[in-house]
């Protein structure tokens, strides 16, 4: 075997993708994976990591962020964060920038922003032209308020300009949703189906004075979202989500059936405790845990992607599930996973090593409802390409940990 650059040592190796969950060494050298296995010698290693204790897992991948950091707004930036904060010094190895832009002022966030990005990055871009960094109000004034704000020709040339762009985002917000209804979706299905790309559709967010929000969800689930689509905040508790009183909308069920995807995005306002467990429990699993990442957001409620994993252990899942959520799980949405989402000898060598810390933990949402758990996960180090990458000191005042009871 060539020589060890680096060498992970002692750690639980938990990949849900391959169900591999042992003590094994992985062995890194340049930018990919030479060796996973027990006690492998590390006598001819350049660098030796104790991992004991932690977690080694495929390099996480958040599913849904906004990252545009810097393009909007010189400093006091609530909207986006830079891409490596919400990636590679966060434990994350991928991310999906989620609408931040649109075909009007996406050449900033290719030719800016992912160059100087550690993370590897995908983008799925904003049905409407600004995107949600270019509205107004960074985001308060939603990007589309009627037609005039979508280019369907301009999108799909933006689409087809760019490989980073993997996907179309729509938002399912008012005032578009009461002006355009459920053209509203079928505009942004008709440039990523064009473009041949999936749509990523943002849920539970219509006024409650909209009288056909609900029914504008069901004819999305029932008529226009096709196998590869996504649907994002599946754990929302707002109106034109995906409980209804509070039972599972039996058009969700119908459109996992056809092959779409439901991501349980948390954000700052797209998630609940109680509604989480009511889809969970209707034996409706999601298929990613996403952040939904702001510069707003690190600092209120969503913190980090450990942290989210965490909110969804508060709702009864294991940490086995919850790291499959974040590796195998949107790997498989993203159509990568030959290429992340796991831990094979041969592939780039994405990891992210966890530790799972005993506590007393308490998680928020944003009903003022609190969940506790005896578990909370915390990043210790990420490596991307085969580089060691130093975190960050944590979204909180106190680091990575959650609130302690």
């Amino acid at each position: 075997m060539p020589m060890i650059d680096l060498l992970l040592k002692g750690g639980r190796v938990l990949d849900p993708g391959t169900s591999v969950d042992a003590l094994l060494d992985v062995a890194i050298t340049g930018s990919r994976i030479a060796q996973i296995g027990p006690e492998i010698d590390p006598s001819g290693a350049r660098q030796v990591l104790d991992v004991s204790g932690n977690i080694i897992t495929p390099g996480m991948i958040d599913l849904h962020t906004h990252v545009a950091g810097g393009l909007r707004k010189i400093v006091d930036e609530e909207t986006a964060v830079p891409a490596d904060l919400a990636g590679v010094h966060a434990g994350v190895t991928t991310i999906v920038d989620a609408g931040s832009c649109g075909a009007y002022n996406i050449g900033g966030l290719v030719n800016f922003v992912l160059p100087e990005a550690a993370t590897r990055v995908y983008i799925f871009l904003n049905a409407g032209v600004l995107g949600a960094s270019g509205s107004m109000g960074g985001g308060q004034k939603p990007e589309i308020t009627n037609i005039s704000d979508i280019d369907i020709p301009a999108s799909i040339r933006a689409i087809e300009s760019s490989p980073h762009i993997r996907g179309v985002k729509v938002r399912l917000v008012s005032p578009a949703v009461r002006e355009m209804g459920v053209d509203l979706p079928r505009k942004a299905k008709e440039i990523a189906a064009t473009a041949g790309v999936p749509l990523m559709v943002h849920i539970g967010d219509i006024h409650e004075d909209h009288p056909a929000a609900i029914e504008v969800t069901r004819l999305l689930l029932s008529e226009i979202l096709t196998r590869g689509d996504i649907i994002t905040h599946a754990t929302s508790h707002r109106v034109g989500a995906l409980l209804s009183d509070p039972s599972l909308l039996y058009e969700a069920q119908q459109a996992r059936e056809r092959g779409v995807w439901f991501d349980g995005g948390v954000g700052r306002s797209n998630f609940s405790f109680l509604s989480a467990r009511d889809v969970i429990e209707s034996g409706f699993m999601p298929d990613s845990i996403s952040s939904d990442a702001t510069a707003a957001g690190r600092s209120g409620l969503v913190h980090s992607l450990t942290e989210c994993m965490g909110k969804f252990l508060a709702v009864g899942l294991s940490v086995e599930q919850v790291v499959g959520l974040v590796t195998s799980g949107p790997a498989r949405i993203l159509g990568e996973s030959d290429k992340i989402g796991g831990l094979r000898e041969g592939s780039e060598a994405d990891v992210s090593v966890l530790e799972v810390i005993e506590g007393d933990w308490l998680f928020r949402d944003i009903t003022g409802a609190t969940a506790s758990s005896s578990i909370a996960i915390v990043p210790t180090h990420t490596v991307r390409a085969g580089s060691l990458i130093p975190l960050s000191r944590g979204p909180r005042p106190w680091g990575w940990a959650p609130e302690s009871r």
